[in-house]
Parts: C-alpha cells; sequence; structure tokens
C-alpha cells in the first residue's frame, strides 16, 4: 500500500539479464507500494559473455516490454560495476538515486526510499548495506521447489538444457521476449553460445581434477599492463574465452616459472613486443594480485597483474598479434571503455593506471536527460 503522507520511491538493483517473472513479481510489488520504480542495471557496461549476454539497453528494452501495466512509473537506469570496491559501488548506487530525485526535480528530504529485492544468496547482500532507506523484502519465487533465476533460462536457451515448463519457470512475457531477441541477434547470440560451451567444458574438467584431488583447485594466470607515451597495450583475443573482445596480454603460468616470468612470456608471445625480458622485467613498476571470486566465468581463476612503463618515445614499440591474440595494438588511455573489454582487465586497468576513468556521473546525466 503506498504512504498518503510521503513521496515513495522504489529502488530495485538486479542485472535482469534477462528478465524473468522473478523480476517482474519484485516490480509489481514495488509499485504496490512507491509512486515511482527506478531500476537499476547492474552490470551495464561490460562485453557481451555467457554471465552477461545482453547490452544495457537490451535490457531496458525487455524490462519496458514485459512489465507493463504497474501501479507506479518504471524508470531504468545502467548501474557500472566496481568489482574490487564495494564501497564504490554503494556510492555510485547512491549517487544514482539521489541524481534520480533532483531529475524529478523532487525535494530530497520529502521522498522515502525503500529497497526492494529479495535474499537469494551472497549476491543479494547488498540489501544491507543501506541503513538509511527503508526495505521492503520480497519472498524469493519459486518453481518446483526452485529459486528462479535468470542462469537457469540462459542455460535453457543458449546450452539447450532441459527445462520443464519453460513457461511456467520464468513467465510467458518474459520468456517470448528474451527468444524475439534470440532470434534477432544472431551473431550475438552465436558469440555467447559459443563461450557457454567452452567455459562448460573448462568447469567439467576443472571439477573432475578436484574431485581427484579432494579439494578447490585454483587457475593461476599473469597479465601484463604496458604503457607508453599515453597507451596501453591490448590484444584482440582470438580463442575463447572472450573471444573478439580487448584483452590485457596474458596467460596461464607454466610449471617452472614465476608470475613475473610468465607475465613478460605471455607478454612477448602475443604481441611480439621486441624487448628483451631483463629490459622488461627493469621496467616493472607495480604488481597485485586479483582474485575475486566472480571475475571469470570459468571459475576460481586467479591472476597477478605487472604494471611495465616503458620509455615515452614516438614511434611507439612496434606490436604485432600472435599466439591467442589475432592483433595487438595500442589503445590510448581516453578511449577505453569497459564495454569490450573481457572479464575483470577493466578493473585491473583502472587499479594501475588512475587516467583510465569511466565518469558515472556522466553516463547519469545522459540517461536522466532522456527519462
Amino acid at each position: 500500500m503506498k504512504d498518503p503522507d510521503a513521496r515513495v520511491l522504489a529502488v530495485m538493483i538486479g542485472r535482469v539479464n534477462p528478465v524473468t517473472k522473478a523480476h517482474i513479481q519484485i516490480l509489481e510489488t514495488a509499485a504496490r507500494a512507491a509512486d515511482d520504480v527506478l531500476l537499476l542495471v547492474g552490470s551495464a557496461y561490460r562485453s557481451r559473455s555467457f554471465r552477461n549476454p545482453l547490452t544495457f539497453d537490451e535490457r531496458k528494452a525487455l524490462v519496458r516490454k514485459v512489465a507493463t501495466g504497474l501501479d507506479a512509473r518504471l524508470d531504468v537506469l545502467p548501474l557500472i560495476d566496481t568489482l574490487y570496491s564495494d564501497r564504490a559501488w554503494a556510492a555510485n548506487v547512491r549517487m544514482a538515486v539521489k541524481a534520480y530525485i533532483r531529475a524529478r526535480n523532487w525535494e530530497e528530504d520529502g521522498v522515502k526510499v525503500v529497497l526492494t529485492g529479495f535474499e537469494k544468496d551472497k549476491s543479494s547482500r547488498y540489501l544491507k548495506w543501506f541503513p538509511e532507506w527503508e526495505a521492503l523484502p520480497i519472498e524469493p519465487l519459486k518453481h518446483g521447489g526452485r529459486v528462479i533465476n535468470a542462469t537457469d533460462l540462459r542455460r535453457a536457451l543458449f546450452l539447450d538444457e532441459p527445462q520443464a515448463d519453460l513457461i511456467d519457470s520464468f513467465g510467458a512475457a518474459p520468456v517470448a521476449a528474451f527468444k524475439g531477441w534470440i532470434d534477432a541477434n544472431p551473431d550475438a547470440v552465436q558469440t555467447v553460445r559459443d563461450e557457454a560451451l567452452y567455459i562448460q567444458r573448462y568447469r567439467e574438467q576443472t571439477a573432475a581434477a578436484e574431485q581427484v584431488f579432494g579439494y578447490p583447485i585454483p587457475i593461476n594466470t599473469a597479465d601484463a599492463v604496458v604503457v607508453q607515451s599515453g597507451h596501453v597495450l591490448m590484444v584482440r583475443r582470438g580463442v575463447q574465452p572472450g573471444k573478439g573482445t580487448l584483452a590485457l596480454p596474458g596467460g596461464h603460468l607454466n610449471r617452472d616459472e614465476t608470475a613475473d616470468q610468465a607475465a613478460i612470456r605471455e607478454l612477448r608471445e602475443e604481441t611480439r613486443l621486441d624487448v628483451p625480458p631483463g629490459l622488461l622485467a627493469n621496467r616493472i613498476r607495480a604488481r597485485q594480485v586479483f582474485d575475486h571470486p566472480e571475475r571469470s566465468e570459468r571459475g576460481w581463476v586467479r591472476t597477478e597483474a605487472f604494471l611495465f612503463q616503458l620509455e615515452d618515445r614516438n614511434p611507439m614499440e612496434k606490436v604485432k598479434g600472435a599466439d591467442d591474440a589475432i592483433k595487438a595494438l595500442w589503445v590510448p588511455l581516453d578511449q577505453i571503455t569497459p564495454d569490450e573489454i573481457f572479464e575483470d582487465h577493466f578493473d585491473i586497468l583502472q587499479h594501475f593506471i588512475p587516467e583510465i576513468a569511466v565518469s558515472y556521473s556522466s553516463i547519469l546525466m545522459a540517461q536522466l536527460q532522456a527519462l
């Protein structure tokens, strides 16, 4: 029931990738209690993958198509990932809510904000990060004793996994909308399906090894962040996972090498950078382990990244794609955006290179102008 004494804004946070009837239930419940509903779409500007097959604009369009007849106004805004800083992510959520309130010409003190959603797993822990807002908890929607989630719908339609009662499980309108997107985007679908099959095999092989040893086995990799003359050296991946995306040069550690040696070897193999290993080792300016559990869809993949600062010069060092890279290129720092970058490599770049910035406030302003 709506509050007659206050303007109520209900906030929902989710990737909706794709939307299901569980998402619609949350939106409908929120709409009955609020004047406006604001959906913040997480992982808004990540490259296509099995976990995030749809772009922000595609998800926004699907939500608009499916979430009709709500008892409140619905607006949709993007929310960018900050994988290694929960505080930065929470700050972005607060920024989005405040910016939305200003865009609606409301007095902030006169708005009651409620945060809605249901706790399904550790990904829902954010529901407790905003004590200044009221909670609007919702019981998880289940089908056949299982909590409805978008992952199962993706598996059913991308991997052709048997899923009884597809319509009953996920909703007629959401399934139809997602199938419509699939029919309209064959190239994107094939890209996602190929990667999903690769990841499935990768996980099966890892699980088999873990069963033999009896404990989880981390996959250790190394990556190189090479900077010269206002550019960073990147490669266009020629293999799965992430085929076609931009990535840092890097790869798996060999048994007989350290992480820095692996980073230098992979760098030279993938880019044909003609700088001797000894000189490259002397150009290391920083190193950092990146091990967020969700950094890779392959599973528990840890990486240690190294910052190499080459001497600024014109022309820059010549590079050429080789090995797993179909292309190596120097990318100007001001032209790097997360929407075509592999896994968490954008987060790694931001850690080492402060000049690489995505202004979330600018993104919000551009979206709010279109409301």
